[in-house]
């Protein structure tokens, strides 16, 4: 079953699923994969949310959906996927690092929208060091707005539901979070790393991210972060243009 092919379920299983759902939880806590769920019980629970949401079990238990002080919480994918199967569309409004706008569509017309940003997140003290609002604000930013879209437009589809991290962070509170002023990183682009060569050699810069994209399965924005963080990079982009040229002369 796909979330695409969901049908409401009756409220109470029945004791042919809650049996199912014991074996499930047993072979699953029996193959030590899953120790951060807890025991039987935990992914017994995990189990049963999944057939409320209609989210294939196996979904549910690698990191769709977490049980946190009985309190649930969903993947920003999943809660996306979730209002979407019930026929919201979603558009981004607006999205960079210090910024997320989502509107949402019900298929009744009914339109809501809702934002998050990375001065809400420093008041809320989410920002510490070295950790996920840091190292990837938009994605942070976005999960934040599809649950507050979501409570906003579909109630009725994540009911009590949060979403990844939003539990976690109100816990955590042992970390120091950034209280000055905080900038997101500038995104690295092309042209930044290709200040670094000369004019003549972006060409070969361009033929160089492609092979790397392609060797390492990196995307390319991956592909020019890693190469303008590398130290070495003017020296590799050396070599590269020598082995080039070096074939072309043979070929």
């Amino acid at each position: 079953m796909t979330i695409a092919e969901y049908k409401q379920p009756s409220l109470i299983p029945s004791d042919h699923e809650m049996a199912v759902f014991k074996v499930m939880a047993q072979q699953a806590v029996a193959s030590k994969m899953y120790r951060g769920i807890g025991d039987e019980a935990g992914v017994m629970m995990i189990m049963l949310t999944a057939r409320e949401l209609g989210v294939p079990c196996m979904q549910a238990l690698n990191g769709s959906i977490n049980i946190i002080q009985g309190k649930v919480e969903l993947s920003a994918r999943l809660m996306n996927a979730l209002m979407r199967r019930a026929g919201i569309s979603i558009t981004e409004k607006e999205m960079n690092p210090k910024s997320c706008t989502l509107q949402g569509r019900r298929p009744n017309g009914d339109v809501m929208s809702a934002s998050y940003t990375i001065e809400e997140a420093q008041k809320a003290g989410l920002i510490k060091a070295g950790g996920g609002w840091m190292k990837n604000p938009q994605d942070m930013l976005f999960a934040r707005a599809i649950s507050r879209l979501a409570r906003r437009i579909a109630p009725d589809i994540i009911g009590g539901c949060y979403v990844e991290g939003e539990i976690q962070d109100a816990l955590n509170v042992h970390v120091e979070p950034i209280t000055e002023n905080y900038e997101p990183e500038e995104k690295v682009t092309t042209t930044m790393l290709l200040t670094k060569f000369p004019e003549e050699d972006h060409e070969i810069i361009k033929e160089y991210l492609d092979l790397f994209c392609k060797h390492f399965g990196k995307s390319m924005d991956e592909a020019i972060e890693v190469c303008y963080n590398e130290p070495l990079i003017i020296e590799k982009i050396g070599k590269f243009k020598a082995k080039r040229a070096k074939h072309e002369n043979t070929s």
